[in-house]
C-alpha cells in the first residue's frame, strides 16, 4: 500500500503565463501533495502552491552545473525539484512537464485491446503503478509511454527511454539535470552508469502539446526553434555511440494530418541495458490489474 505522504508531484514549468489553458498539466485531477516548480512564474493563475528557484540555488547551478547558454533553465528547475523533495521527507518525485493535454492506457489482453480513455483514468493511477514498480524493482526511474510512439500491445514493462512524465526514487537518483535541450536522456544515461535502470511501464502513455510549426513559443520552446537541429550538439560530443540526431519528415499523409510530410527534428538512440531486478513481480501486476478493473467492466 503506497503512502500518500512518501510521494511528491512537481510540475516544471517557467516563463508560461496563464491559467490551465496555458498549462493543461493542471487541469487533472491529482490529490497527492503537488507544487509548481518554475525560474518563471510571473503571471501563473492556478490553484497549485508555487515555488520559485531560489537565487542562491540558482547562483549554484549556474557556477557548478550549467553546460549551455540554452535552454538550461528546465533542467534546474527539475534539479531543484529532487533538492525540495528530499529536505522536505519524501521518498518518490513525480515530475510533470505542464502542457500534458492527455494520458490513458492502451493495451493487448487475451487477443482484444484495452483502452482506457483520457476523460475516464484518473492521473492518481497513473502516479501509485510508477510508484509501485520503483517500491518492487531497482528501477531509479520509472515512467510511461509516448502515446504518438506507440501501438497497443501485450507487453507490459520495458527498460526504455522515459519523458515528461515519471517518476524518482529519491534515495538512489542522481542529484542534477545537465545538458539543455535533452536533460531527460543525459538523466536516464546518469542512471544507467549507475547501474538503475529506469522501467517503463508500457500500457500507460501520455501526450502533450506538440511543437509543430513553432507556433508555441512560451517556456523553453523558443529556444528550441532557435537552435534547430543544434539543439543536439551536446549530446552528440557527451554520449555519441548512444545518441544522434537529424531531420526527418512527419507520418504519411492522412494518418495525422498536421503533422504528415513536415520536417522534424528527430533524436535517435540507440538501446541501453542496466538489468532490471524484480523482487515482487505479483506485486506489480496486481496493481495494474486493479486499476484496469476500476474501468472495465466484464
Amino acid at each position: 500500500m503506497i503512502n500518500k505522504k512518501d510521494v511528491l508531484v512537481v510540475e516544471i514549468s517557467g516563463k508560461r503565463p496563464g491559467t490551465s489553458e496555458q498549462r493543461p498539466t493542471e487541469k487533472y485531477n491529482i490529490t497527492y501533495d503537488k507544487v509548481i516548480i518554475s525560474n518563471n512564474s510571473y503571471g501563473y493563475v492556478t490553484d497549485w502552491p508555487i515555488i520559485n528557484v531560489p537565487d542562491d540555488y540558482k547562483e549554484w547551478y549556474i557556477n557548478n552545473i550549467k553546460s549551455s547558454e540554452n535552454a538550461w533553465y528546465a533542467p534546474m528547475n527539475r534539479s531543484y525539484a529532487i533538492k525540495y523533495a528530499r529536505e522536505n521527507g519524501y521518498k518518490y518525485l513525480i515530475q510533470l512537464d505542464d502542457n500534458i493535454i492527455n494520458i490513458n492506457i492502451r493495451c493487448v489482453s487475451n487477443g482484444k485491446i484495452l483502452y482506457i480513455n483520457n476523460k475516464t483514468l484518473e492521473f492518481d493511477d497513473i502516479i501509485d503503478m510508477l510508484v509501485t514498480v520503483l517500491e518492487n524493482t531497482n528501477a531509479g526511474m520509472s515512467g510511461c509511454d509516448i502515446v504518438s510512439m506507440s501501438v497497443p500491445t501485450g507487453q507490459f514493462l520495458a527498460e526504455r527511454y522515459c519523458y515528461s512524465l515519471f517518476a524518482l526514487k529519491l534515495d538512489v537518483c542522481p542529484d542534477v539535470f545537465q545538458g539543455d535541450f535533452e536533460d531527460d536522456i543525459e538523466y536516464r544515461l546518469k542512471l544507467f552508469q549507475m547501474g538503475l535502470p529506469c522501467v517503463q511501464v508500457i500500457p500507460m502513455k501520455y501526450g502533450k502539446t506538440g511543437q509543430d510549426g513553432n507556433k508555441d513559443l512560451s517556456g523553453c520552446r523558443a529556444e528550441y526553434a532557435k537552435k534547430g537541429l543544434l539543439r543536439g550538439e551536446h549530446m552528440r560530443k557527451l554520449y555519441g555511440g548512444i545518441y544522434s540526431c537529424g531531420y526527418a519528415k512527419g507520418v504519411k499523409p492522412g494518418k495525422q494530418g498536421a503533422r504528415a510530410n513536415k520536417v522534424l527534428f528527430k533524436h535517435r538512440l540507440k538501446p541501453i541495458k542496466a538489468g532490471v531486478i524484480v523482487y515482487d513481480m505479483k506485486t506489480i501486476q496486481d496493481k495494474f490489474k486493479s486499476i484496469v478493473n476500476k474501468y472495465i467492466k466484464g
